[in-house]
């Protein structure tokens, strides 16, 4: 018979408290530590191969759009390099990442991650806006933040999964994935309804850059400009900073909008450049810690928008 005093059957591997003590992870987090939760942030920062940017014509000049894609006078309509399609001349081609694309990127970061409705209807399906736009939560490596879809003018079963799809680039962008592709000089001409200048040299094709006539050197008794290289971080500051303001004046600050200024800004190393604040105080602060307010600012008053 065995004795009584027998010693208890030791439990092989660690136990929960030195498992724990090993690898503390976050609370709410799916199991993912700190360190894999930024890893993961890294992969989806990473720039998208050539081969999987796509190009979105957008017409910025009115007379062009009322001639219905044919021309104005100044912009006639011709073949583009960029995007492969004949349009006039005034137009731009923003550049994005399909629904395709950016679900490989997230199966890849992430193999489980998911994504869901803000709130659910009556009927228990996502719920719509007043604008017929829908917002999502998305959820990769235990990190969720929110994300914004809208199909313009289009309606039925099409224009619901364009929405899914454009929230979830949305909500992707918010952790940076793709957010390299959106531009300054994007922004300003969608948003500038026609009125947006000529893209500059630098903006044009080098095959559209050997066309270009150069300007007409300056008159003997002009007075001579500063040196290019001094005004343009300027120049793009002071647009990049009356662009956040707008965004503060709105009732609807649009995130979008914030995000897209706060790359520009990073892209043309003026995001420490000094400006002033907002009022009251209007005190004098980097241009980031501006657009971090502006954050904070947009959000809430989304918050209150949905409440």
């Amino acid at each position: 018979m065995p004795n009584g005093t027998q010693a208890p059957a030791i439990a092989e591997g660690p136990t929960q408290h030195t498992q724990n003590q090993a690898d503390a992870r976050p609370a709410g987090t799916y199991g993912y530590t700190r360190q894999e939760q930024i890893e993961a942030l890294r992969k989806l920062r990473e720039p998208f191969p050539p081969e999987e940017i796509r190009y979105l014509p957008r017409i910025w000049c009115k007379a062009c759009r009322d001639s219905r894609g044919q021309g104005c006078q100044n912009h006639p309509k011709r073949q583009c390099r960029t995007c492969g399609q004949s349009l006039p001349a005034a137009h731009i081609d923003l550049r994005y990442v399909g629904h395709a694309e950016a679900t490989n990127r997230l199966l890849n970061v992430d193999p489980f991650w998911d994504w869901e409705p803000l709130a659910p209807d009556a009927n228990g399906l996502p719920q719509y806006d007043g604008n017929r736009g829908l917002w999502i939560r998305l959820t990769v490596c235990g990190m969720t933040r929110l994300g914004y879809g809208h199909a313009g003018d289009k309606s039925g079963g099409d224009a619901v999964k364009e929405i899914i799809g454009d929230a979830i680039r949305n909500a992707g962008m918010r952790f940076g994935m793709a957010l390299d592709l959106w531009t300054s000089s994007d922004l300003e001409k969608v948003e500038a309804e026609g009125q947006a200048p000529e893209p500059s040299q630098a903006e044009q094709p080098r095959s559209e850059q050997r066309n270009a006539r150069p300007e007409p050197a300056p008159q003997q008794n002009a007075t001579a400009p500063a040196q290019e290289p001094q005004d343009a971080p300027i120049s793009t500051l002071n647009q990049l900073y009356w662009q956040a303001v707008e965004q503060f004046k709105s009732p609807r600050p649009n995130l979008d909008a914030v995000t897209q200024i706060r790359g520009a800004a990073e892209a043309h190393s003026v995001i420490d450049d000094e400006v002033t604040g907002p009022p009251p105080a209007k005190e004098k602060m980097a241009f980031g810690a501006f657009l971090d307010l502006l954050d904070a600012h947009a959000a809430a008053q989304q918050e209150r928008n949905v409440a």
